[in-house]
Parts: structure tokens; sequence; C-alpha cells
């Protein structure tokens, strides 16, 4: 796996994660995804009148022929939204909520030497501060903050990364591009869009199925799959 995004954080009143995963990506705290087409969500309830819930929204994959037109090679576009949300009296004491995104890659057969690769350009990412509380920030993320209203903060923080994965011989291969990362509070939205992803050396149809796993503080797991699309 080269060049990763995992593990950077900020805090918004508690802790947020800026996640690095898109050409356009931002995470939004607190204001859930409005307006958004609800494609997949699941519900755990945790007690306590409590509950988290894990939504992706407005997902689009969109396969090409690909560009060394190689009969094994396969390219694809996804935008999508996730979000992650909790309900109940405790909502907002929630922390180190892990969010992970990614891929399961179904094929028949591999090459030796197959590989995924998922290319992400430069990381774009937004703060929004709907209730008006003061925004407490790292001091390498602290760029772009509306210091007079603490409403928006943003900038361009994640350089270009790639990650690469080795196929299995056959069968399903798991790809996360945004793993692991921790956020307090009661929600996170992270929008994805031009993530660009290729697989070479695979025989016989390829299959994407994107999903979204939530883990809360007491291993509480959710885990939302996407439509699978065939490349």
């Amino acid at each position: 796996m080269i060049n990763t995004f995992s593990g950077n954080r900020f805090r918004q009143c508690a802790r947020a994660t800026a996640l690095g995963a898109a050409a356009v990506l931002g995470m939004v705290v607190g204001s859930g995804s409005a307006g958004a087409a609800v494609d997949n969500a699941r519900t755990l309830p945790l007690g306590n009148n409590n509950a988290i819930e894990v939504l992706q929204a407005d997902t689009s994959i969109q396969s090409y022929p690909p560009l060394d037109s190689s009969p094994v090679s396969f390219e694809f576009f996804h935008d999508e939204v996730v979000s992650v949300n909790f309900t109940g009296p405790d909502a907002d004491s929630f922390q180190d909520t892990k969010l992970t995104i990614g891929y399961q890659i179904g094929y028949p057969v591999a090459l030796n030497g197959a590989v995924v690769h998922i290319n992400t350009p430069s990381l774009d990412w937004e703060v929004g501060n709907e209730f008006g509380i003061g925004v407490e920030l790292a001091p390498e993320f602290a760029l772009g903050l509306d210091a007079s209203t603490g409403a928006t903060i943003g900038g361009s923080i994640i350089p270009s990364q790639e990650i690469e994965v080795d196929l299995s011989p056959g069968g399903i291969t798991d790809v996360a591009f945004v793993e692991d990362m921790e956020f307090d509070g009661r929600s996170a939205t992270v929008r994805l869009a031009g993530v660009h992803g290729s697989v070479s050396g695979a025989l016989g149809p390829v299959t994407i199925r994107p999903y979204a796993r939530a883990v809360t503080s007491n291993n509480d797991t959710v885990i939302t799959y996407g439509v699978p699309h065939r490349l």
C-alpha cells in the first residue's frame, strides 16, 4: 500500500476528522446529509434510547474503457456522500467513533501481479459550524477559518495519494481508502467526488461494491453496503 491516508485529526468542540479520499472531499460535523438521496442506511440501537445510523447517498460509480485498452484492465470513477448520525439523549457525548469507507472488489481469477489502484487527488475539506460554537484546531489544520464567526473552515492539506493493493488469486479483495478516521459528537458527513480507481490483471467480470463502516468506542459496529456495480 502506498501513501494511504489515515490518522489525521482536528477538533470542533470535541473532535472531527479531515478525511482525505477524493478530488473534492468535505467533512461536515453536525449538519448531516440534508438534500442527499439516500441509497442505503442501517441503524443500530445502543441502549438508553440512543442509536447510530450509517448511510450512503448520491452514490455514483461510472465505469469507463481502460486507457491501456487491455482486456484484463478496468477503470471507474466514484462519487458519494457517507454520513454517520447518532440520535438520542446522549448523541452529543459520543467520542472516538471510527469511520471507514472502502470497496469490496470481486472477480473470478487474478493473474500474478494483479493490483487495484485508487487515486485520490489533493484533499479539499470543510467543517460547518451551524450552531456557532467555537472551533479549536490543531496548528496544522488552522487555515481557511473565519475567525469572526467560526462558521466555515477549509483548505487543501493532504497531497495527492495513490493506494495500491495486490489482488488475491480469486474471490473478493477489500480496499479501504478512508480507514479508522475518528470523530466526536452526533454526526459526521463525508462528500466524495472524483475518486478514480482501476483494476489490472483480473480475468473475467469485475464487480465493485462500496461500503461504509462506523465503530463506536464500545465496539458497536454498523456497516452499510452499496449496490454492486459491474465494471
